[in-house]
């Protein structure tokens, strides 16, 4: 008897990013949320199916670092002259005063932004600050129920910090924020952490995370460690993302720290390596911490050194991630991919320039494989999840039809996205 599968998605040109990275001019089947086959030809039978139309499938982006909150904060204000204006004047300025419904409307605002990126896996470092306080927890309650509404794939990492790193005082009197805003008692911010892991439902997980190493103590990043295994979840965090912040109060290194408190390992993901050394990168390589990539922010912040190729180089797992809102205002991880390669191409570290076809995978099974998650999402193969984009190719920029990688960075925008499938389901719909 002839199986008759749940979903066909026929006449497409399949991009899989599989091993051999093949190309298939053809059909995907999907069953139960995920592909169980992949062919040319004849499409096979099945209860609902959908028309391509001769456009480009491809597996569904993965932003391996990104911050919904501050989403209500832009356009606030004009650019930053530094860092720490932005990170007090602006990140903290939003999100230190938001409620719930704040919190929910700013997850919901990154929800749709993502899904008509084509964007169906996000790391979301989650903050408003007030860590152990009524307030915070109720607008983490409210971001993760509008998460849930999404249909996206959303891993959830409220940071927790116990400590202010030095010279910070001058900055909280500048700004007027208050110690209580961005610090917690080491055990009320790891009670915090535990907690939040209770409201994982779905395709929203939660993950353990600190908004810097160095806002936080030896005791509270180990106790996050022993949350993230017990609960057996991931736990990320912003790694030398500045040159101060790549070596500890102590003098130690921020990665070997890490390491040595047992955070350094698969499943766990380091947001940014800009300032990481050559013996970092091969921390993280060795121990299988992934990285994430944050081109376009990492420049509109005055960054002059790309460390794509560096990390590249010492073999650490790469993906990418469009941070936060009040810096890179427009979620596309089209744009970001053009970003990622321009950067490399005028401040790269490694021994070769990235290619369009390498960024492509960065933003899908290098991402997937930098969470971990390679087993189950970033191709499109038999027993993955069918987390799917379907983009239409028929606009004058996208002619005359050649590689579809390279129409897929270089030429096409999110605006010829025409549906967004997670687990076989549309989160996202403009046929």
């Amino acid at each position: 008897m002839t199986a008759v599968h749940d979903l066909v998605v026929d006449d497409a040109v399949i991009v899989t990013m599989n091993a051999r990275r093949d190309v298939v001019h053809g059909w995907i089947a999907i069953d139960d949320g995920a592909v169980t086959a992949v062919g040319s030809g004849r499409a096979p039978t099945a209860r609902e199916s959908v028309d391509a139309r001769g456009g480009i499938v491809h597996p569904g982006f993965l932003s391996t670092h990104q911050h919904a909150m501050d989403a209500l904060g832009r356009g606030a204000r004009d650019e930053a002259p530094d860092f720490f204006d932005w990170l007090f004047g602006t990140y903290y300025g939003s999100v230190l005063g938001y409620g719930d419904a704040d919190a929910g409307r700013a997850v919901a605002l990154t929800g749709a932004d993502l899904a008509r990126a084509g964007i169906t896996t996000v790391v979301d470092c989650w903050g408003v600050g007030g860590v152990g306080s009524r307030r915070a927890d109720a607008c983490l309650v409210a971001s993760v129920a509008a998460a849930v509404r999404t249909g996206l794939r959303w891993i959830v990492a409220p940071m927790v910090s116990d400590r202010l790193p030095p010279g910070w005082d001058a900055l909280l009197d500048r700004h007027a924020v208050e110690p209580a805003d961005l610090v917690a008692p080491t055990d009320v911010a790891r009670r915090f952490a535990d907690a939040a892991c209770d409201l994982a439902t779905g395709r929203v997980e939660v993950w353990t995370s600190v908004e810097l190493p160095e806002m936080a103590g030896d005791a509270l990043l180990a106790g996050l460690g022993d949350v993230a295994r017990a609960r057996s979840v991931g736990f990320t965090t912003h790694v030398c993302a500045s040159e101060p912040g790549a070596v500890d109060v102590g003098g130690e290194r921020a990665v070997a720290r890490l390491d040595r408190l047992g955070l350094v390992r698969p499943g766990t993901v380091a947001a940014h390596a800009v300032f990481a050394d050559a013996s970092g990168r091969e921390l993280l390589a060795d121990r299988g911490m992934g990285a994430a990539h944050c081109a376009a922010a990492t420049m509109l912040l005055g960054g002059t050194s790309s460390p794509l190729g560096a990390l590249l180089d010492a073999g650490v797992a790469v993906g990418l991630g469009l941070d936060n809102a009040t810096l890179n205002a427009t979620a596309d991880m089209g744009a970001e991919m053009r970003q990622a390669l321009m950067f490399d191409r005028v401040a790269g570290t490694g021994r070769a320039r990235a290619t369009a076809h390498e960024i492509f995978a960065h933003a899908t099974i290098d991402g997937a494989r930098a969470l971990g998650r390679d087993a189950e999402l970033g191709s499109i193969e038999p027993g993955k999840r069918a987390d799917l984009v379907l983009v239409d190719t028929g606009g004058s920029h996208l002619q005359p039809p050649r590689d579809p990688v390279l129409a897929l960075v270089w030429q096409a925008t999110r605006a010829d996205i025409r549906l967004v499938l997670v687990d076989g389901e549309p989160v996202h719909d403009r046929r």
